[in-house]
């Protein structure tokens, strides 16, 4: 593993990747409210670049991604129990945000945006690596 940062860096990298997914969300969300134009709404281009930096940083440079997409004939016993863990921490956080958000929706009769959408699969495959890279000091 290259485990090349510290972990309180690691998660300030985490927050400001779901701050920038977050901002992006409320910024077209905002923008489709108003009916601003274009050009207002590709200034989502900015946080976009920022989740694409903090993704390459916290997930890809330290191999957590790839720990948490391994084959499970590729990993032992500890690795199994730490993404299986993982991973039911991950189904309850994402089904209840998921959840809370098509109620909200629901409630404030809006339609649901291909940008939101896109963000919750992002998000979905991100929270388990989230949770490795936020408790775990390394993983092989």
């Amino acid at each position: 593993m290259k485990n090349s940062i510290s972990l309180s860096k690691r998660r300030i990298w985490i927050i400001v990747n779901y701050l920038s997914v977050l901002s992006i969300v409320v910024l077209w969300e905002y923008c489709e409210i108003v009916n601003s134009s274009k050009i207002i709404k590709s200034f989502c281009i900015i946080p976009l670049l920022i989740v694409v930096i903090s993704f390459i940083i916290v997930y890809w440079k330290t191999g957590f991604w790839h720990f948490v997409h391994k084959s499970i004939n590729k990993l032992d016993e500890r690795e199994l129990q730490l993404t299986s863990s993982t991973l039911r921490y991950s189904y309850g956080i994402f089904s209840v945000l998921l959840l809370s958000i098509l109620l909200l929706f629901s409630v404030f009769e809006r339609p649901v945006s291909i940008i939101l959408v896109v963000s919750l699969i992002y998000i979905a495959h991100i929270i388990p690596v989230s949770i490795i890279a936020w408790r775990e000091k390394a993983v092989s």
